[in-house]
């Protein structure tokens, strides 16, 4: 029997829908991680990952552990590689990476990690090469050319480790896992240059030209500039550290922001410019930048960039920037590690009033704090968070060490100096963006608004 011509053609849109269906469906995916604790009282188990490492802000998960284990699903498209850290607290943690479609157990046990899973071989390198570079000890003394051997001595040991996986993994994963592992040792080892001591027979910056050449230079890896590699985001802190070194040992003087935006935008192009420029940027805003410079970079990038990912992630933090925070609106929530390694969210001390206090641990404290901590109860809640160089022990209250990947809280509460204070009331929202510095008056004015917002 004839069909009607208008059947047929509703049969072919029909299949065409299934067929293009069928494509999108097979086009996304999940990622699986899975794990057991067995030796270590645990409660819980956090989980971030990282679709543009550099660009975008981390997703986080947490999970309750059940019969030691735990799980975790993330969606990701087929065959893509993203970067995840899993943190179990009591020294269990591990940043590592899986592809869309596959998956990974981790058997966290002594003082090791065990993996299975179709993700298993490209982790296993990554935490084998990275123990063998952690067995080469840093040396205590900030003396150049000491640290400068460590650091070689780690490129080296992870280097021969890597080789072994080499067939194990195809060709586009291993350069990445490559980029990921040795960009860090490869950092710390171009920072070296900033820690050579000047000399009565020569220039400082004579020295640190003939030290870059002579034991930096020749140590770097040779790492595969492609669209996979630049997903690293200790890949893309590594090429901006050695574009601050190389601009340096080219001009012999301090270098600005917009210098280093300037060499970036000319020595790179394609999508490792625009990714390269949006990280520094990233890092500008939560650093603080001066203003006007930043302004200067962000205009600029905005208009040559063609990552659309890259352009929208500035965009917004240009806008965030410019709207800034006051007084009244919900305090961004941020969470952080205790002394354990559980994780503290600002959410917990509702009902209290919170004192965000931003340093850097290469300024003096002010002990003011710690008489004006002296003046309340528990109903007031301290959290230092050190922002730049090391955590200082004997703070009141919390004490957060700021890593790279949470340095958007910085961005967030619109942070430019240090030291810097805002004052949560026990809403959860700003009461004071801007309160008086307590080394001017030994904290009596902040005392007086931290009690005006117990008032509340």
């Amino acid at each position: 029997m004839n069909r009607p011509p208008m059947m047929m053609q509703l049969l072919r849109i029909s299949c065409i829908f299934l067929m293009l269906a069928g494509t999108a469906a097979a086009q996304q995916s999940a990622a699986v991680i899975t794990g057991r604790i067995v030796d270590r009282p645990v409660q819980k188990v956090s989980l971030s990952y990282w679709y543009d490492p550099g660009i975008s802000p981390a997703v986080t998960q947490d999970t309750l552990l059940k019969s030691d284990s735990f799980y975790f699903r993330i969606s990701v498209p087929v065959g893509r590689v993203i970067f995840f850290y899993a943190d179990a607290g009591n020294g269990y943690n591990f940043y590592g990476m899986i592809r869309g479609g596959d998956s990974l157990q981790m058997m966290m046990q002594g003082d090791s990690i065990r993996f299975g899973g179709s993700g298993a071989v490209l982790n296993r390198a990554v935490y084998a090469a990275k123990r063998e570079q952690s067995a080469v000890q840093l040396p205590v003394l900030p003396d150049a050319f000491r640290l400068a051997a460590a650091w070689r001595q780690r490129l080296q040991a992870a280097g021969k480790v890597l080789a072994v996986y080499r067939d194990s993994i195809n060709t586009a994963t291993w350069a990445l896992v490559r980029s990921h592992v040795l960009a860090e040792a490869a950092a710390g080892l171009v920072s070296t240059v900033w820690k050579v001591a000047a000399a009565p027979d020569s220039t400082l910056e004579e020295r640190q030209v003939l030290f870059y050449k002579d034991n930096i230079l020749p140590a770097l890896p040779e790492i595969i500039l492609s669209d996979t590699t630049v997903t690293s985001i200790r890949y893309l802190s590594y090429l901006l550290q050695k574009a601050e070194a190389d601009y340096f040992i080219q001009h012999r003087y301090e270098c600005n922001n917009r210098a280093i935006y300037e060499w970036l935008k000319t020595h790179y192009s394609g999508r490792l410019r625009d990714r390269l420029l949006a990280h520094s940027l990233v890092l500008g805003f939560a650093a603080g930048n001066s203003p006007e410079e930043q302004e200067w970079c962000v205009r600029d990038y905005l208009e040559l960039v063609q990552d659309e990912a890259c352009k929208q992630a500035i965009a917004k933090l240009y806008g965030r920037s410019r709207r800034g925070i006051s007084r009244g609106v919900t305090a961004p929530v941020f969470s952080f590690p205790d002394a354990q390694g559980n994780l503290v969210s600002l959410r917990q001390f509702s009902g209290k009033v919170v004192l965000l206090h931003f340093y850097s641990g290469k300024d003096p404290l002010l002990p003011a704090l710690t008489e004006i901590k002296n003046c309340f109860d528990d109903s007031v809640t301290f959290v230092n968070i050190c922002c730049d160089g090391s955590a200082v022990k004997g703070l009141p209250g919390w004490i957060w060490q700021l890593d790279e990947q949470h340095r958007d809280v910085l961005t967030q509460y619109n942070i430019s100096k240090y030291p810097s204070f805002i004052i949560v009331g026990k809403n959860g929202k700003v009461y004071a963006i801007k309160p008086p510095d307590p080394a001017v008056d030994r904290g009596t004015a902040l005392a007086n608004i931290i009690y005006e917002a117990l008032l509340q």
